[in-house]
């Protein structure tokens, strides 16, 4: 087994790796899974926005197809507060204005502000994640902080390229497990208590 630190080197330059078509063909896959799950309980859907020098999945395609089948689906994008690791949360509509901060994520300059309560659907990014949805993130807390302010049903969903681990070593019981992880091969569910249930 790994530890979180180890995961996260070895994953971002399993990135950083792939070929740009590499790359569009697992977005393009990603979006085909990501198109099987039910949306029709959804009223409010966090989307992250890919840090390109990361080589994060392309989540544009995905809030294109939600725009489209799902339009009353609110989308929400964050922004990130690095004095004490929180994100605000703001509505995604053709009025949003991006900025793209030091560290190269693009985030909203203002707008509608959300309640984390509200949220019901979150697209999570992620280095990494195990076979029990416990992931790997860049390491400053934000989203496990975000997932703190959520209702308990909340969907926590990740998006990788990559099939999960074995196990993370350093994982513990303060972990927030994903409820599903998509990846370009399939879709992997969680349910609440972080053991697969697709099999």
């Amino acid at each position: 087994m790994k530890s979180k630190k180890e995961l996260r080197q070895e994953f971002k330059m399993k990135r950083c790796q792939l070929s740009k078509e590499d790359e569009e063909s697992l977005n393009h896959e990603l979006l085909l899974q990501f198109q099987k799950i039910a949306l029709t309980k959804v009223s409010y859907m966090h989307v992250f926005l890919p840090i390109q020098k990361y080589h994060e999945p392309n989540t544009y395609p995905i809030i294109n197809y939600v725009k489209e089948f799902f339009p009353k689906i609110i989308l929400v994008v964050s922004r990130s507060n690095f004095s004490d690791y929180s994100m605000q949360h703001y509505i995604l509509d053709h009025q949003t204005i991006f900025e793209t901060n030091e560290w190269g994520i693009p985030e909203p300059v203002a707008g509608v502000e959300v309640s984390p309560s509200v949220i019901d659907f979150i697209l999570v990014p992620l280095l990494a994640f195990d076979v029990d949805g416990h992931r790997v993130g860049y390491g400053k807390g934000f989203y496990d902080r975000f997932f703190a302010l959520c209702a308990l049903e909340t969907q926590r969903v990740g998006l990788s390229f990559f099939d999960p681990i074995g196990q993370i070593a350093d994982r513990n019981e303060h972990d927030v497990v994903l409820t599903k992880a998509i990846t370009p091969n399939r879709i992997y569910n969680f349910g609440t208590h972080g053991r697969d249930t697709s099999f």
